[in-house]
């Protein structure tokens, strides 16, 4: 069965096949790789550079790890809330780049 493409904010959202979310959720996060309109791919990569992000970058970048926080698997010692607050407070490419760490140490990889 093709899923339907899902828009979030202003991300389009089409689900790879070949790369199924390996949980059981509501909900499976979206990959940024799975976004169709570009936008997100452009400033994942303006991130992964390490190059200064715009304020549009950042926006997308936002709403991006906070779809991803609200749907993935978290340890059940991790707090949910607490690393979604943590999203609107991450500026630049470095803090982006902390808080990834940070996420990968409850065995969260959203790039």
């Amino acid at each position: 069965m093709v899923e339907a493409p899902e828009q979030i904010g202003a991300l389009v959202f089409v689900a790879n096949p070949d790369y199924p979310y390996p949980f059981d959720v509501p909900k499976a996060p979206r990959f940024w790789m799975e976004e169709q309109t570009g936008a997100l791919a452009a400033a994942v990569e303006t991130y992964l550079r390490g190059e200064a992000l715009t304020t549009a970058h950042r926006a997308l970048l936002q709403l991006y790890l906070r779809q991803y926080l609200e749907r993935t698997i978290l340890p059940s010692d991790a707090n949910r809330s607490l690393l979604l607050s943590q999203v609107e407070k991450v500026r630049t490419t470095h803090d982006i780049e902390r808080f990834a760490e940070e996420l990968a140490e409850w065995g969260v990889e959203p790039f």
